[in-house]
C-alpha cells in the first residue's frame, strides 16, 4: 500500500510518519475468480492466534516493510494472520518470511518512478500510464486500488500482485479488479498532508492465488 494514499483518507501516527515506498499490507489466499462474492478466504482457523516469539527473528525486516499505520505492528500482524494467514497452509513463520521474500521480488516505488510514476501533491497520472508503468516494471498482469480523499480526488492506494499457490513466485492476475480506478485520467500519489492522530500510541498488498 501507499501510506500517504492510506494517510490522506484515515487517521495515522505521529511517529514515524508514513515511510515513502510502498509497504506490504498483506498476503492473501485468494480464488482465481469469485466466488459467493468473494476474491479471497479468511479466517480459516480462530484458535490459532499469532505467536510473537515465532516471527521474533523477522521483526526488524517486518518493521521496515510492513508497518501498521493506524495500530501497533504486532496487532496489524495478528490480523493479517488471524484474517489470511490461516488460509495460507503455511505456518506463522513460513507465512511471514514468504511475503517479505516476495516483497524483495519487486520495488514497487522504483518500478512506477521508471515508468514516470512518482509521488507527487500536484500532478496526476491516468490510469493507462499507471497499469502500463507496472506491466512493464514487474513483467506480469496486476492491479491497483484507489481511494478517494475528502476533496473528491482520486488516490492511488495499493499494488495488487498475485503469486502462485505455494507463495513463491509471482504470476499473472486472472481476476483483475481495480477499485474506483477504472480508467481515471487524473489519480494522485500524493506525498503529504496526511491526517494525525494523537490517541494511538506508535506504530504490501501481495495477494497469494490458490
Amino acid at each position: 500500500q501507499w501510506p500517504d494514499s492510506y494517510c490522506s483518507t484515515h487517521k495515522c501516527l505521529v511517529k514515524p510518519p508514513p515511510p515513502s515506498h510502498f509497504t506490504i499490507h498483506g498476503l492473501w489466499p485468494s480464488y482465481n475468480k469469485l466466488i459467493d462474492g468473494k476474491m479471497w478466504l479468511e479466517d480459516c482457523n480462530k484458535e490459532d492466534p499469532l505467536d510473537p516469539t515465532q516471527i521474533q527473528d523477522l521483526e526488524k525486516q517486518l518493521d521496515q516493510k510492513w508497518p501498521s499505520l493506524k495500530q501497533t505492528n504486532l496487532e496489524f500482524w495478528s490480523l493479517e494472520w488471524k484474517k489470511h494467514g490461516t488460509c495460507s497452509n503455511l505456518g506463522q513463520h513460513a507465512y511471514f518470511e514468504a511475503a517479505l521474500a516476495l516483497e524483495r521480488l519487486t520495488n514497487l516505488t522504483k518500478i512506477l518512478a521508471d515508468g514516470g510514476v512518482g509521488p507527487s501533491d500536484v500532478k496526476t497520472y491516468t490510469f493507462r500510464e499507471i497499469s502500463d508503468a507496472l506491466a512493464r516494471g514487474t513483467g506480469f498482469r496486476t492491479y491497483f486500488k484507489c481511494s478517494k480523499n475528502k476533496a473528491g480526488d482520486t488516490l492511488l492506494s495499493e499494488v495488487r500482485q498475485c503469486v502462485d499457490r505455494y507463495g513463491e513466485k509471482l504470476i499473472n492476475c486472472t481476476a483483475l479488479s481495480f477499485d474506483y480506478c477504472d480508467n481515471a485520467d487524473k489519480i494522485k500519489m500524493p506525498q503529504s498532508g496526511y491526517m494525525i492522530s494523537s490517541s494511538t500510541s506508535y506504530n504490501l498488498a501481495a495477494t497469494r492465488s490458490i
